[in-house]
């Protein structure tokens, strides 16, 4: 049943509603590009820090084997010392008892 008064409207679009529907979803969707393209631009920015980082990460990982290399060898070299220098401290012993 039917009011009196109120008429069936047809359920159709016309052009100029679906025109401005679709303009407005045009504007918004560039909205939401924009959006990602300063997003997109941050991430950038934090992967050239995190490239940075791993980059001085490694140097001082290299810097730190280097120089746990050195410490090696300046500590071979000084057991091998310390052992001359007892060597020799032994035999001055030795020849102090044969002058006494």
């Amino acid at each position: 049943m039917q009011k009196k008064g109120v008429q069936n409207k047809p359920n159709y679009v016309t052009l100029p509603v679906f025109e401005k529907g679709t303009d407005f979803m045009a504007k918004s969707f560039a909205k939401v590009f924009e959006r990602f393209e300063q997003i997109d631009k941050r991430f950038e920015r934090t992967d050239k820090v995190l490239e940075s980082m791993l980059k001085e990460m490694q140097t001082n990982s290299q810097d730190a084997k280097d120089h746990r290399m050195m410490m090696g060898s300046l500590n071979h070299s000084d057991i091998n010392q310390e052992r001359k220098i007892n060597g020799l401290e032994m035999r001055i012993e030795k020849l102090e008892q044969k002058i006494k």
